[in-house]
């Protein structure tokens, strides 16, 4: 295996605490009211099984994507564009004429936003990356 980037190791990262935050959730929620509002909390955020789901998929995206740079970059921008739209929903929640599917809170929406940036470094670090070792191959040393 090849030396892994550093784009590389922060879709490793940001995968997998999505994953283990999603099914840390499901142990608490398991599948009842999948988008409703609840009282159930995992480490001081607010989860439902949507938004356990919504983790879940998003860290197996990245962590099925982080061994090709080209497949990092698009998946890392998807992955981006939908953990910050789940933010948005969850700044949605706030105006009380708006249901709160996502059960979020300031800690979840926290966490959607920071994955959802993380995700975009790892994309645009992965482009970067592929762009540098286009250039390598083409500049004689």
């Amino acid at each position: 295996m090849t030396r892994l980037r550093w784009p590389q190791k922060l879709a490793i990262g940001t995968g997998a605490l999505l994953v283990v935050w999603g099914i840390a959730g499901f142990l608490v929620t398991g599948f009842s009211g999948f988008a409703g509002q609840a009282d159930t909390w995992v480490a001081g955020l607010r989860v439902n099984p949507l938004q356990n789901t919504l983790h879940v998929v998003f860290g197996a995206a990245l962590l099925l994507a982080f061994p090709r740079l080209k497949a990092l970059s698009g998946t890392g921008l998807l992955v981006a564009l939908a953990s910050l739209v789940t933010f948005g929903f969850g700044m949605a929640r706030y105006d009380e004429q708006v249901v709160n599917f996502l059960n979020v809170n300031p800690g979840s929406n926290a966490l959607h936003l920071v994955a959802g940036f993380a995700a975009l470094a790892a994309a645009q670090g992965a482009a970067w990356c592929r762009q540098c070792d286009r250039v390598a191959v083409v500049k004689p040393a």
